[in-house]
């Protein structure tokens, strides 16, 4: 019986922690209809204050420059009084993350990360965290980013080209004939084994460079499910984006958006296919 009802004060206590409710009304900072803090500033910079305005900090989102649309930003929270600063990520999107309300969005994150509570800000736990070690998001992320564009540059260089039998030209090919621009395959499989598109991209001597999954591949070696992403022959993996506007209506190899960028992305990153047997 104790046992019992142990567990039902555990379940209603965890109800209740989830069903708190964060409102921002007219710079108000409410949590289930108590005000417990004030938000002024719109996106990308917000300052959060504590109920009596004698403590504050800064929350302002982050992106890379040219990041997927889709990837969301970072968040960088500062304390005003001291300068110092630490970044955090949205780690918890079913907490009614909204790009609408953005200023919402961080007070929830804020808040499942024990930062904020029934009192407002914990200035405590947010001076743990500003002082603590260094998240790196953004060395990271800008890291990342300018990755994938110096391989974009380096892709645009071969002024690459596929056409409707998935065959790929380069005006860097190197082959006998001056005349032959062929640097290799791609083909597209659909459904694959796990029911999603998966694509192949083949040298000229049809050996196996790359393979592109659209969400949850597998493949022998590799560890973790592969989602919008190519791995090499010799287990590289990169991001490339799946894109279906090329083809409205009607497939085409010579318009699949998402057949280029796996070949940019491999090309860019030093796999120029051709002939391994010259």
């Amino acid at each position: 019986m104790k046992k019992n009802l142990l567990t039902l004060i555990v379940i209603l206590i965890s109800i209740g922690g989830f069903a708190q409710k964060l409102k921002i009304d007219k710079g108000e900072l409410k949590l289930d209809e108590k005000t417990i803090g004030f938000v002024e500033g719109k996106k990308p910079l917000f300052t959060i204050f504590s109920l009596d305005k004698s403590y504050s900090i800064t929350a302002e989102l982050k992106k890379a420059p040219n990041e997927d649309s889709m990837v969301l930003p970072w968040i960088e929270i500062k304390d005003e009084a001291t300068g110092k600063s630490n970044e955090l990520e949205f780690k918890n999107k079913s907490r009614k993350f909204s790009a609408f309300n953005y200023d919402r969005s961080i007070v929830y994150e804020l808040l499942d990360r024990g930062m904020v509570g029934a009192e407002g800000l914990n200035k405590e736990a947010i001076e743990s965290f500003i002082n603590g070690e260094s998240a790196g998001i953004a060395a990271k992320r800008l890291g990342v980013q300018g990755e994938i564009d110096n391989a974009g540059k380096i892709a645009d260089t071969y002024q690459l080209a596929i056409d409707d039998y998935g065959t790929i030209f380069s005006v860097k090919a190197q082959n006998k004939d001056i005349d032959d621009k062929r640097i290799g395959f791609i083909r597209v499989t659909s459904p694959s084994q796990n029911g999603d598109l998966k694509y192949e991209v083949m040298d000229l001597d049809n050996n196996l460079v790359g393979t592109w999954f659209a969400r949850g591949g597998m493949f022998s070696g590799y560890e973790k499910l592969l989602n919008q992403e190519v791995i090499t022959f010799n287990g590289k993996v990169f991001k490339a984006t799946f894109d279906n506007r090329g083809n409205p209506t009607g497939y085409k190899m010579s318009k699949d958006i998402t057949a280029m960028n796996i070949v940019r992305v491999l090309v860019g990153n030093g796999y120029t296919l051709g002939s391994q047997s010259k």
